[in-house]
């Protein structure tokens, strides 16, 4: 059952709190590792434009006072909006602190909320919830109600940590609850949490100001930079109009290009396209896709080192750029023995965490040996260096394609975001000129990787696309189905068929190639090169 699906199944009478000057009203949980709790009812000190509340904690359902340390919360109202600095301390360690709200408008809440990463709106009506860090809510500001008349709310958090939004009406409550939870890094858990300030700016006519201050406090606190002066993307990335798709060797040995014939296919693709505005993906090139992970070094079966060498030699003397693929957490416990050193584990640090266990030979179960390690546990970030630099210097590859970093974990022995961050920071020293792009984005992801792949089934049509494309460049996933009828190569998807090519501001159209592409659906081949070349979104 997973986390939306599930909810207290009685009253925890949390006693509801003023804001300065309105009828909303709040209350705070504090979870710790052991209970959840509700506050002790209370009278906060009230004077105007402002709410000071200390006290301390009772079970949830008020049935009793829990004698285990204090809340404060402080609630500002300053030009138009209010603002919630909460502290809480606990005898036991907190592993989350959740303000609930209630009394936004009605008008408000039946319009709807959004955020600006998707084109899709949610109704109070239904029960839905927003996870930060993620492509489904890539930076934590969302707004409810129609653009001329909206309430959004954001929080202001320097760093990277777990951000939840809730929206229910259960059976206990006349009116929808909005729960916003701030959940601290498992790696600094501690008995006392400071939550980053959450900020709501009522009966707004237009959320653009909003949005824009916020993505300055993101800008500040994660170093974005604009696109057009980013010192991590070089000019052939900027002039990039189509992203070719490669594929290799699927998990059970099925070889869709050697080699060679990814060189035929790029000799084909600079027919329709110029090869300098043209960057060619490679996944399975190490082999048996996922099996081989995560030791990255030319697959046997589709030409090794030498055939290697020679198609970077061939894409290059046409134009084209080169991306190989590394996993940035998938490994197979076969292949790297060190892996429970470095294996993602859950908040506590009981079991291990796991993104997905794909059936890659269609048996209808799960493979067994597949882990996913966490690149801030120094062996394992070591290993990545070192493969891709091999790589860099061996045949002078461009890029380096990272698979599911943007997938967020909250593993208590290594901050993963820190760990992404030293990754990079290591792969530029060594390597200036080296682009670095991800699966999946969000705000500070954007900082470390200019390119990213919008994960497949999310939403791409962003409603407000600055928060993309100000800083950064997208392109279609992995599993876009590839002309014909839409295999998806090496990924674990099947077939899905191709979707039409739509302009999207900062989105850079991806076609891909497996065994029958040239030979039997050349035409379309061609038709889409020649669709981006006159479509690019410089």
């Amino acid at each position: 059952m997973s986390l939306i699906d599930t909810d207290l199944s009685f009253d925890p009478r949390d006693p509801r709190f003023p804001v300065p000057g309105g009828p909303l009203s709040w209350s705070v949980q504090v979870f710790t590792t052991t209970n959840g709790y509700g506050l002790r009812p209370a009278e906060p000190l009230v004077d105007s434009g402002r709410v000071h509340l200390r006290t301390g904690y009772a079970a949830l359902g008020q049935q009793r006072h829990v004698d285990a340390g204090v809340v404060e919360v402080d609630v500002a109202l300053r030009d138009g909006v209010l603002t919630w600095s909460i502290t809480a301390e606990h005898t036991e360690p907190i592993k989350a602190v959740k303000l609930l709200l209630r009394g936004l408008p009605e008008r408000q809440l039946s319009a709807g909320w959004w955020a600006p990463n998707t084109g899709r709106s949610h109704s109070h009506h239904e029960r839905f919830q927003l996870e930060y860090p993620s492509p489904d809510w890539a930076t934590p500001w969302v707004a409810v109600g129609a653009e001329s008349d909206c309430s959004l709310l954001s929080v202001r958090d320097p760093s990277v940590r777990r951000h939840v939004l809730h929206v229910n009406t259960p059976a206990h409550s006349p009116e929808p609850i909005v729960e916003l939870l701030h959940v601290p890094a498992a790696s600094a858990r501690a008995t006392t949490c400071r939550v980053p300030e959450i900020r709501l700016r009522q009966d707004a006519s237009s959320p653009d100001q909003d949005l824009d201050e916020h993505l300055r406090f993101v800008e500040d606190a994660h170093g974005l930079r604009p696109w057009e002066s980013r010192p991590d993307v070089p000019d052939w990335l900027r002039d990039t109009a189509l992203v070719v798709t490669l594929h290799g060797q699927h998990w059970t040995g099925y070889v869709f290009n050697t080699f060679p014939q990814m060189g035929e296919a790029l000799r084909f693709i600079a027919q329709h396209i110029d090869p300098h505005r043209a960057l060619a993906y490679l996944p399975g090139w190490e082999g048996r896709y996922y099996y081989a992970y995560p030791r990255y070094r030319p697959g046997a079966d589709l030409g090794g080192d030498e055939g290697f060498a020679e198609l970077v030699r061939t894409a290059h003397e046409l134009g084209f750029r080169l991306m190989p693929m590394f996993g940035g957490h998938g490994a197979n416990v076969t292949q790297y023995p060190d892996w429970e050193r470095a294996v993602m584990r859950n908040d506590s640090d009981r079991y291990v965490e796991l993104l997905n266990r794909p059936d890659w030979d269609s048996d209808r179960s799960g493979e067994g040996d597949q882990v996913f390690l966490n690149p801030a546990e120094p062996g394992f970030r070591a290993h990545l260096v070192e493969s891709i630099s091999a790589l860099v210097e061996e045949f002078g590859v461009d890029a380096a394609f990272l698979d599911t970093v943007g997938y967020y974990f909250n593993d208590p022995r290594h901050d993963v975001f820190g760990g992404y961050r030293l990754l990079v920071e290591e792969l530029h020293r060594r390597h200036p000129g080296l682009v670095l792009a991800a699966e999946g984005w969000w705000d500070a992801l954007s900082a470390l990787f200019p390119l990213s792949q919008q994960w497949f089934g999310t939403d791409r049509d962003l409603r407000e696309p600055r928060v993309l494309s100000r800083y950064a460049r997208t392109t279609g996933h992995l599993a876009e189905g590839t002309p014909g009828p839409g295999s998806t190569g090496v990924h674990e998807k099947g077939y899905i068929p191709r979707p039409p090519d739509v302009m999207r501001e900062g989105h850079l159209p991806v076609v891909g190639v497996v065994d029958d592409t040239l030979a039997e659906h050349g035409d379309e081949l061609a038709a889409i090169c020649r669709w981006a070349a006159a479509n690019s979104p410089r």
